[in-house]
């Protein structure tokens, strides 16, 4: 940690916490829906397969909407009444701004396909979780970024963050793709993830999904131990998670969480404050300074990987709060492995492909799909 960051630590964090989370420098050298254009009626939207809200709608327009994520699959909605040529379709969208996202996901707000034909209302609702447990995407909000390799910007309301690194696969034909935020640690960039997890990075480049890893913050708080990210940076988060699963065939069900550090502490964090749509994190000396507010009643699958007790150290000792973390998961239902290299902080890099594999078994709801570890699996991870 510099010594600056000790210093806004001291100030901030001493007097609200027995304990802070901070990583030494660790710096590696190494559309919105729119509607179709205007034609004959179309056919309502389905109220959509795994609830994503109906990813178009038969006829001339009706583009299929946000893709709101929520229950299982839900009832294919009735064909709506044909409207007169050149009133149907498009503007209402099967699926639209108001049926995506939903408690329950679904064909939108009746998903219009004539001028007064519904088309079938599925199962409503907007925000939380799906009523089968599906993840609820948050709807875009704004533009879209280009998320294609490189560095972008990205805004969401008031917000707005620059220096997000984002590496891109090809974009499948489905929404099979995978989604990892990868958040690096104190003193180190964004670019951390070439070393600490290139397993990772390149299993989903592979699967033409998308890594995201920010550089800076829209303000700091001490969910990342120090102050280099914070939950104003979730926001930015749910605008890539919102515009990937739109534009980008990016699995809803697929979106995990990495980190080393202070990174690896706001990855675990993240698991908690957006659990409505994370579906597993393996953060690398990380874990929790304390129980947080979970967002809702899904329980991300957890990794934790860190050194042994006494020797993986930045201020706070991993191990313990890495154990604060698997407590924390378990108690609230969710699956969890411990992994203990007893190495020194963030030492858990050789554990990336160990990760991927993780990521790849927990998509969200998975449950406890894993009784033992799988052959080659490594052999410093117990499950808790």
């Amino acid at each position: 940690m510099h010594a600056r960051d000790l210093a806004a630590y001291a100030l901030l964090v001493l007097p609200l916490l027995p304990v802070a989370c901070a990583a030494g420098d660790e710096s590696d050298t190494g559309p919105n829906p729119v509607g179709g254009n205007a034609g004959n009626a179309g056919n309502a939207g389905y109220s959509g397969n795994q609830g994503y809200g109906g990813v178009s709608g038969n006829g001339a327009g009706a583009a299929g909407g946000v893709f709101g994520q929520g229950g299982a699959n839900g009832a294919n909605g009735a064909s709506g009444a044909n409207g007169a040529s050149g009133s149907g379709g498009g503007l209402g969208g099967g699926g639209g701004l108001g049926g995506g996202g939903g408690l329950g996901a679904t064909g939108g707000i009746a998903g219009e396909g004539g001028v007064d034909g519904s088309g079938g209302t599925g199962t409503v609702g907007t925000g939380g979780t799906g009523a089968t447990g599906g993840p609820a995407i948050p709807p875009v909000q704004g533009s879209c970024p280009n998320l294609a390799t490189g560095t972008i910007t990205v805004t969401r309301g008031s917000r707005s963050l620059g220096g997000i690194q984002v590496v891109a696969g090809q974009k499948p034909p489905g929404p099979t793709a995978p989604l990892v935020f990868y958040w690096h640690g104190t003193g180190g960039q964004s670019n951390e993830f070439g070393s600490r997890a290139a397993a990772v990075r390149d299993g989903v480049v592979q699967e033409g999904g998308i890594l995201v890893s920010f550089q800076g913050t829209t303000g700091g708080d001490l969910l990342s131990g120090t102050l280099i990210f914070g939950t104003g940076d979730f926001e930015i988060a749910d605008q890539i998670v919102a515009c990937a699963v739109q534009n980008y065939n990016v699995d809803p069900r697929r979106i995990f969480a990495t980190g080393c550090s202070a990174g690896g502490l706001f990855s675990t964090a993240m698991g908690v404050y957006r659990s409505s749509y994370m579906a597993a994190v393996a953060p690398n000396s990380g874990g929790l300074l304390g129980p947080g507010p979970w967002q809702n009643g899904n329980t991300p699958a957890l990794m934790t990987i860190h050194g042994a007790p006494g020797g993986d150290v930045v201020i706070v000792d991993f191990s313990v709060t890495s154990k604060t973390a698997d407590d924390a998961y378990k108690s609230h239902g969710g699956f969890v492995i411990n992994c203990n290299h007893n190495g020194g902080h963030c030492g858990g890099g050789g554990l990336a492909p160990s990760i991927w594999t993780f990521f790849k078994a927990h998509p969200y709801g998975a449950g406890k799909p894993w009784s033992s570890l799988p052959a080659g699996f490594s052999s410093v991870c117990k499950i808790y």
